[in-house]
């Protein structure tokens, strides 16, 4: 009864977050109101998801985001390469934003890059068209023929065409470099909080791991934008007199590159650099006893409380960041978007949701198994319709209990579905960044369309999909040892034990292996990987291996 009820306060958080029915933030705290009057856990249980390390990793990285943004360096930064190109070409405009999104995501998170770039780039393309206007009445002062109002009416609407492109270019640019890094998306943190798997993923293995499928990803929606908004375009009235006028703009208002900007910019690149080498430095910061105490929490914070110490040159007797200016624009919706999510997924765990989800899938692997392909296509579809948000709280929780029935590697499941749940890019609700350039969007003449999303996302959905399940599949293996024997951390100590029998499983020998427990009332048998039967099961499990499951 209680996994019914938590199935139905899941569908309901879905739909109002694809129907907007209240603000999707507001909808993120339906969990906290409904789980412990439907008896599923205790206020306490939920509100703690609402606010953990990983919010804390978030507000650290948002704090340098917006220092960024405050001293204005990725709009420096963005013409200053375009001007360096010397040739005003869409392909080059739409590769230089696409390439400025996706490191910036990969350093900080995707969502908080959409909010930054996406002003920029309106207001850039909001000029080309005021050009283009001023070149339509110069045509029309000049001469009234028929054949003068279709040549000038193509000038804004090439223009009306390329904003279009640009805006889904930075989205999707951004949900790239987000899948990157355990930072840089939602889905990725909810990774980090499914039971067991915490300390098994860090910061560098990760990037490691997704790297290649996210530079692919990228590579494929810039073919695809370039296909459908840029070839055969000619951007005549995005000059280069168009960029040095910006640029003279921003310079007036702000001034030259600054210290400041500077400063902002390795503060950034520390930031990188440190959660890079977290696992590394970690090794050093322990207890007597070998416990660890680092956290990537703690380390990302770092550069980002020295953003209040250091002095501004700009602003004499300010900080490099202020609190007012973090008050303004840091979107602590986002923390109530997250902790939605893991509360969502914290009652899958209580309610046993996972479990029965979890027998589900584990009936589909003992039929003819999950390949990657068919969990990357069920949490591709799942992200399209409930967002990234709803499938990473749900399913991964699902997949993990799945793993453990089958006896299989964790991650071998989860890895595929957690880069999956970033193939957001058929729909506005399925991603943040979908909905930040759907809504920023309405500062232009045209705003963005809901079929603009389906007929540029449906076609580098499937091609992620196809690439990415093969490249996902070849990554896990290189970099994490997927496909090894179920791990001895995975085992819980409920509903696996660790037990001493030696054998071959999945083609390796093995002095020990996970064994499912099979009668949960005296928990006196568990079955293996091939199928034997263990009878008792205290006579193969050593006492540590009863009183410290999976260490």
């Amino acid at each position: 009864p209680l996994a019914n009820d938590m199935l139905g306060v899941t569908l309901l958080c879905g739909c109002f977050w694809v129907f907007e029915v209240i603000p999707i933030y507001i909808t993120a705290l339906l969990p906290l109101v409904l789980l412990p009057f439907f008896k599923v856990t205790t206020t306490q249980n939920v509100a703690q998801a609402y606010w953990n390390q990983i919010q804390m990793l978030v507000v650290a990285t948002y704090l340098v985001d917006i220092a960024l943004e405050e001293v204005h360096l990725p709009k420096r930064a963005a013409l200053k390469l375009l001007l360096f190109t010397g040739v005003v070409q869409p392909a080059v405009l739409l590769a230089v934003f696409m390439s400025l999104c996706f490191l910036l995501s990969m350093i900080s998170n995707g969502i908080a890059v959409t909010l930054m770039v996406t002003p920029f780039a309106i207001s850039l393309m909001n000029a080309a068209e005021e050009s283009a206007r001023d070149a339509v009445a110069a045509q029309h002062s000049s001469s009234e023929s028929e054949s003068d109002d279709n040549g000038t009416d193509e000038l804004t609407k090439d223009v009306q065409r390329f904003s279009d492109g640009l805006l889904l270019a930075i989205a999707y640019a951004s949900t790239c470099g987000g899948m990157a890094t355990l930072t840089g998306s939602i889905s990725n943190e909810e990774l980090i909080i499914v039971p067991k798997i915490d300390g098994h993923v860090d910061y560098r293995l990760w990037l490691e791991y997704a790297m290649p499928v996210a530079l692919v990803t990228l590579v494929i929606a810039y073919g695809m934008l370039v296909l459908r908004y840029v070839k055969g375009l000619q951007l005549q009235t995005l000059t280069k007199e168009v960029l040095e006028y910006e640029y003279e703009e921003l310079c007036k208002e702000f001034g030259t590159f600054s210290r400041d900007e500077f400063l902002v910019g390795f503060l950034q690149i520390l930031q990188f650099f440190l959660l890079f080498i977290s696992p590394l430095i970690g090794k050093y910061v322990r207890t007597p006893y070998g416990e660890k105490l680092l956290g990537d929490s703690t380390l990302a914070a770092f550069p980002a409380a020295l953003l209040f110490f250091i002095p501004s040159s700009v602003r004499p007797g300010q900080s490099l960041l202020t609190w007012p200016a973090v008050h303004e624009k840091f979107d602590f919706g986002l923390l109530l978007l997250i902790g939605g999510g893991f509360a969502i997924s914290r009652g899958f765990t209580d309610s046993g949701l996972n479990i029965a989800l979890g027998d589900v899938i584990s009936t589909l692997c003992e039929a003819g198994g999950v390949p990657n392909l068919l969990i990357m296509v069920l949490c591709t579809l799942s992200t399209q319709i409930f967002s990234t948000v709803t499938t990473a709280s749900t399913l991964l929780p699902a997949l993990n209990a799945a793993a453990a029935n089958v006896l299989v590697n964790p991650l071998e499941f989860l890895l595929p579905a957690t880069i999956s749940c970033s193939f957001a890019f058929m729909l506005p609700t399925a991603t943040p960044a979908n909905v930040i350039v759907l809504a920023k969007s309405q500062d232009l003449p045209r705003p963005l369309r809901v079929r603009d999303f389906v007929f540029s996302g449906l076609p580098l959905t499937i091609i992620a999909i196809a690439i990415g399940s093969w490249l996902t599949s070849t990554m896990q293996v290189l970099v994490f040892d997927a496909n090894s024997p179920f791990p001895q951390w995975a085992i819980d100590g409920i509903n696996t034990v660790w037990v001493h029998v030696p054998g071959v499983v999945g083609g390796r020998e093995v002095t020990a292996q996970g064994c499912l427990i099979t009668d949960h009332i005296s928990q006196t048998t568990c079955r293996l990987k091939n199928g034997t039967t263990i009878f008792p099961v205290s006579n193969y499990t050593s006492y540590m291996d009863m009183v410290m499951p999976g260490s």
